[in-house]
């Protein structure tokens, strides 16, 4: 049974305006270049005791050029940025203008996140960001007619080998009626 959200609802417009767009790259950026001191730092922040983070010749003994990031070290790198100026954001926080298409004055809730790890990313490693959208579902939940957008972050190597790619799921709704 296929299903659409209500027309004449700020969903049913977000849904008629993004659902083409399935499939598409939404950006397509470079993160910069991995450096030592970052990996170290980041590894020291979670608690990552592995000397391949921190030491080049236990890691170049381990059979990495250099010392390797932990491997949630790139998903987090893409919220490192400047960030986005308080007026340029929406009354839940979100951008605009993000890469990722979220409908303005749509509520926002996260829904998951899968990581699938190909390849380590070591020091001296330009990083390249792809942001595909991947799918987005209308479904009628408990909490009313929501849409499931999921976007595939995929982190490459200036090169092109996949390091590894990241499922997000967020879900919309409409906005909340002011009483």
């Amino acid at each position: 049974m296929s299903f659409t959200p209500e027309a004449g609802t700020p969903l049913a417009a977000y849904y008629a305006e993004t659902q083409p767009r399935t499939g598409a790259v939404l950006s397509r950026r470079s993160l910069g270049t991995l450096d030592a001191v970052t990996i170290g730092r980041y590894a020291l922040t979670i608690g990552a005791a592995d000397p391949c983070h921190y030491d080049a010749a236990a890691a170049r003994s381990a059979g990495y050029a250099d010392v390797v990031a932990p491997p949630n070290l790139l998903a987090a790198m893409v919220e490192w940025g400047v960030g986005t100026p308080e007026a340029e954001l929406g009354s839940d926080g979100t951008p605009h203008d993000g890469e990722i298409p979220l409908g303005d004055g749509l509520r926002v809730m996260g829904a998951g996140e899968e990581m699938e790890l190909h390849n380590p990313a070591v020091a001296g490693t330009t990083i390249v960001l792809e942001t595909t959208l991947e799918s987005i579902t209308p479904k009628q939940t408990r909490a009313g007619t929501c849409v499931f957008v999921t976007t595939v972050n995929s982190f490459m190597s200036a090169e092109g080998a996949v390091l590894n790619r990241n499922r997000r799921t967020v879900v919309l709704l409409d906005p909340l009626e002011e009483s």
